[in-house]
């Protein structure tokens, strides 16, 4: 997703909001870091933007160093239907969130809150997308997440008391996890019916097999502690993948994922073997960077299907001359973190 930050705006112009969306942004945020950027009457104006553009005007607070961020301040945002409570260290009067009745997506990181029934506020029941990080307790209940029909998209690092709520959420479709300890069982996400997407972040884990789904398409395993094998016959229907970061992962058998289309092998030192990736009918996407793979052993085995592609991380004289290489060879660069397709 394309974002355009403003940061502490003195003034609103929604003709240049309105320019900025129609030429390519898909999200405008309108971020304030200090109390004395919105004191005056800005938010009056920031309101009319929100209830021109809806959740496409993301509202963020943040920052506020030394200080909290007063709640009381969202009084003058009504129409607000996407707000970023992130980055603080401490609010106030945060009962002023209940009267947000419009909100559509909500972030909140206040590292010093200790708001075990936060997802209990009647405002947030509706909300479509919700991002919880981490605090020093940790300690929000999940248990009210049951109840959030509406809820399409969850991002929870470190905080995981009553997570075996969302167990049944057939409503949820994307899923990011991250900083989970290794002894909590993640199987509960093998139950929700509607999952897609899944990124699972930093934390610790054996293996992958808590997760196995045959719903999820789109699969992030990214700096995980103790991942040796990523078992691709545990996500039957998956299409993307996307590893990184993973010292003790050394092989990858693509046969096993044979919807595999997108695949992205980023900083893996000990990675050395990319198996039955000439097999890989439907792959057209390939991105190995920073591994310990043979060149050679990927440009030699390469399956038709494949149109996108790119090596790198071997120093800039190979990674210059395997440019050349896949270039004469047809290919198409397959850009980082893109899908051409």
């Amino acid at each position: 997703m394309r974002l355009h930050r403003i940061t502490n705006p003195e003034s609103i112009d929604e003709r240049l909001f309105a320019h900025i969306l129609a030429n390519g942004a898909h999200r405008i945020v309108v971020q304030f870091n200090e109390e004395s950027r919105y004191k005056g009457s800005i938010l009056e104006d920031v309101n009319r933007a929100c209830k021109s553009f809806g959740a496409k005007l993301n509202v963020r607070f943040w920052g506020h160093y030394g200080a909290h961020f007063d709640c009381r301040y969202l009084r003058q945002l009504p129409e607000v239907r996407s707000l970023n409570l992130d980055c603080l260290a401490a609010v106030a009067n945060i009962d002023e969130l209940a009267g947000l009745q419009h909100l559509e997506e909500f972030a909140f990181g206040v590292f010093e809150s200790d708001l075990p029934e936060l997802l209990r506020t009647p405002s947030l029941i509706n909300v479509r997308r919700l991002i919880l990080a981490e605090s020093r307790k940790n300690n929000t209940d999940l248990s009210p997440l049951a109840d959030y029909q509406y809820l399409d998209e969850l991002s929870l690092n470190a905080q995981a008391r009553g997570i075996e709520s969302i167990a049944h959420h057939d409503g949820l479709r994307r899923l990011f996890l991250s900083s989970m300890g290794n002894k909590l069982s993640l199987k509960f996400v093998q139950t929700m019916n509607g999952l897609v997407s899944l990124t699972l972040m930093l934390g610790g884990r054996v293996d992958l097999s808590d997760l196995a789904h045959h719903g999820i398409r789109h699969l992030e395993v990214l700096r995980v502690r103790g991942i040796a094998e990523i078992d691709l016959a545990l996500f039957p229907g998956i299409e993307k993948l996307r590893v990184e970061d993973q010292i003790q992962l050394q092989a990858l058998n693509v046969k096993r994922g044979p919807n595999l289309r997108w695949l992205s092998i980023w900083n893996c030192r000990t990675f050395s073997e990319l198996q039955g990736v000439r097999d890989a009918e439907n792959l057209r996407y390939l991105f190995i960077g920073k591994t310990g793979l043979e060149p050679d052993a990927i440009l030699l085995n390469l399956p038709r299907s494949l149109k996108h592609l790119s090596i790198t991380g071997y120093g800039k004289r190979q990674a210059d001359e395997l440019k050349s290489r896949t270039k004469a060879m047809g290919f198409d660069p397959a850009p980082y973190m893109e899908d051409p397709d």
